[in-house]
């Protein structure tokens, strides 16, 4: 007892001082530990309670913990309300942390201005290391920069020379950082001073491949002109009888498309005239749908309120007269005292029109002259820029952001007709190439045309569809039908890596009600399965029966979902509604999803009670599909339960038998021997003498 005391009054010194080896000062402090784990949530906690939170090294660790917790919301919060800090590297760091938090965020073009900004404060050499260290920041500089620069050609605005100044300083940071061709040409383009002879040309002559042989006459434009004053006032069949007069098939063709989409949104279905001329930016004009911006409501292509009776009716009955009399009516309404300003201005618009489409290009130009072209409708714009040669500044809304929507709409359409607007940085409209000479046009000639990089994209995406390629059309080209697809491309993607969170960003940025029937069953369908996906079931069957209910084809594989969901559910009429529109579709199907329908029939109907169909399937899949290991073993083994509750003894072990000697999971193996012996136990000892087994009860 004595030793045992002493032994315990041994330890009771040695203890403390092993302990306090042991638990030695640690060599961080508890908040570089929690780092070194990735506690981002107990650190944040840490700094916030720490004395000195009001640092600037604290701020910006608390800010930087809410960027590791993918909150980055929270770090812009912190980081907008924290004035700028006097020690330039601290600044640096807090400007860039709000670039990243602006680019988590999704919004490209504020994280590039954010990171001009921390660049100002730093030193040349440290910029640039870590600008070139930022993942794909080369690329979404050029993007920002680009869309940017297309802003500031649209804009005629006070803002211009502040639009200028901020493209510059951008401009000349990735001067700095990347030195790019681009950037150099770029900087030329922006900066068009006189240049030695020495000098090389920012553009380089045209090679043979690529060259901008006359598509449109004189006397095509003033058709086109004319045209779209009809266009405006609805009178579609004397505006295409007015541009088949045009001289070449490709313009024809063109600008029939045009009026056919004003009048009821059809985009041409075939593009093969433009695709054998090698006319590269009329082909981009449809493939990419540069008018889906503008495809919503046409009323904005008309002349006045197409719902209004009253003015339907007067214009229908101006236009029923010939030309002198309906000048004459026009006039006539004019000279009223009793009319408003508004009227007014409708009625000159009318007459504008009227004149333009009967081809009086001199008399209408006192009425062109006092109409405020930013108002018109965007027909009647480009019959004005087309036949008096207006300034194209003269034509754009006054607000930059409606101006920079019509834009690329306009200068297209201009182009189209004849007119170039702008000649030092586009390619003719009409210009022709070999689809291998695109990349060297966009690269080398014009690598701020629109439309030229718009043909090069969906052309590089067609051959090498990528997430990378995707996000920058998304960005760049959100107004067009190849924006918005490659937006679809990336949530499908995402939805599809169980990346949730991120494929219903990539949807909300899309507009539904814009989308044509084709593109909104592929929102939909995505819908569906992210919602699927998240636990959501009652929300995801209502979003597929939107998408059923728009008529389109439906993804069989969606089908599939959605029959298992009712099955889930027990809804199984409704999930045989659809393994049936499934089955069929089969011709187009793998044999492995043929099997797996048949299968999920099978199931429904044992379900519901009804064996015999059950086992029809069951049967059909099994001799059908044999290589489907999988399917036609299960659905053989489905099959001998229901012939063993019914007492076909020896059809469920021959079935059996062969679930055993082909399965290839051990599980199903032992569980088909099983149900073996649990027959055999039923069926008693088998005769082994040959005889007969059958039993007769007298």
């Amino acid at each position: 007892m004595k030793s045992f005391i002493a032994s315990i009054l041994s330890l009771s010194v040695i203890l403390p001082f092993t302990l306090a080896t042991a638990i030695a000062a640690p060599d961080r402090t508890f908040q570089e530990w929690l780092e070194q784990y990735d506690a981002w949530d107990r650190l944040e906690h840490e700094y916030s309670q720490a004395p000195s939170q009001d640092s600037p090294e604290n701020i910006l660790k608390r800010a930087e913990v809410y960027l590791n917790l993918n909150s980055p919301e929270k770090a812009l919060e912190i980081i907008e309300m924290t004035p700028s800090f006097t020690d330039e590297s601290m600044e640096a760091r807090r400007l860039w942390m709000g670039g990243q938090a602006q680019r988590a965020l999704g919004d490209l073009s504020k994280a590039v201005l954010w990171f001009t900004q921390a660049g100002t404060h730093m030193e040349e050499s440290a910029m640039r290391s870590q600008f070139q260290q930022e993942p794909g920041l080369s690329a979404i500089w050029q993007d920002v920069w680009l869309k940017m620069y297309w802003s500031y050609a649209s804009n005629y605005t006070l803002s211009r020379d502040t639009q200028k100044a901020t493209l510059m300083q951008m401009l000349d940071t990735a001067r700095a950082v990347w030195g790019t061709t681009f950037w150099e040409t770029a900087h030329s383009l922006l900066n068009p001073a006189p240049i030695a002879p020495a000098e090389a040309s920012v553009h380089p002559a045209p090679t043979p491949e690529a060259t901008a042989i006359p598509v449109v006459t004189v006397r095509d434009t003033q058709l086109i002109a004319r045209s779209m004053a009809l266009v405006s006032l609805e009178e579609f069949s004397d505006a295409l009888t007015t541009v088949s007069g045009i001289s070449s098939v490709p313009a024809k063709t063109f600008w029939t498309s045009i009026v056919i989409f004003v009048e009821n949104g059809s985009l041409p279905s075939n593009l093969d005239v433009f695709l054998e001329g090698n006319y590269l930016k009329a082909k981009a004009f449809w493939a990419g749908n540069v008018l889906a911006a503008h495809s919503l409501s046409r009323s904005q292509w008309y002349l006045g309120n197409p719902d209004s009776g009253p003015w339907t009716k007067f214009r229908n009955n101006v236009l029923n007269m010939d030309f002198n009399q309906a000048i004459k009516a026009i006039d006539n309404e004019l000279g009223s005292m009793l009319i408003s300003e508004q009227t007014t201005t409708l009625l000159n618009s009318f007459k504008l029109a009227l004149s333009l489409a009967n081809g009086d290009f001199i008399s209408s130009t006192t009425t062109w002259n006092k109409l405020n072209k930013k108002n018109l409708p965007i027909t009647l714009r480009l019959a004005g820029m087309l036949a008096f040669k207006e300034d194209f500044k003269n034509v754009l809304p006054d607000n930059p952001a409606e101006a920079y929507r019509l834009y690329p709409v306009l200068s297209a359409l201009s182009g189209a007709a004849g007119r170039e607007v702008h000649e030092r940085t586009d390619a003719p409209f009409w210009t022709t190439a070999q689809p291998d000479q695109l990349r060297s046009l966009v690269k080398e000639q014009y690598p701020l045309d629109r439309l030229l990089l718009l043909a090069y994209w969906q052309q590089y995406f067609a051959d090498n569809p990528s997430v990378a390629l995707a996000k920058r059309a998304a960005f760049l080209f959100d107004d067009t039908s190849f924006g918005i697809r490659s937006l679809i491309f990336l949530a499908d993607d995402a939805v599809n890596a169980k990346k949730l969170q991120m494929g219903a960003f990539y949807l909300n940025r899309i507009n539904e009600a814009t989308l044509p029937p084709d593109l909104q069953v592929a929102w939909l369908d995505i819908k569906t399965r992210l919602e699927l996906n998240s636990g959501r079931q009652a929300t995801a069957l209502t979003t597929y029966k939107e998408m059923v209910a728009t008529g389109e084809s439906i993804p069989v594989m969606t089908r599939l979902r959605m029959a298992l969901l009712y099955q889930q559910r027990k809804e199984y009429k409704a999930a045989q509604a659809e393994l049936l529109a499934m089955w069929d579709q089969r011709a187009s199907m793998t044999t492995a999803l043929q099997a797996e329908t048949l299968f999920w029939l099978g199931e429904g109907e044992h379900a519901m009670g009804n064996t015999d169909k059950a086992l029809d399937y069951y049967l059909r899949l099994a001799w059908q599909y044999p290589q489907e290991n999988i399917w036609c073993l299960t659905a053989m083994y489905r099959a001998s339960l229901i012939y063993e509750k019914r007492g076909k003894y020896e059809t469920a072990k021959k079935l059996l038998g062969t679930v055993v000697r082909n399965a290839s999971r051990k599980e199903q193996r032992e569980a088909a021997k099983a149900r073996i012996d649990a027959i055999e136990r039923k069926m008693g000892s088998e005769e082994k003498d040959g005889k007969s087994t059958l039993v007769y009860p007298f």
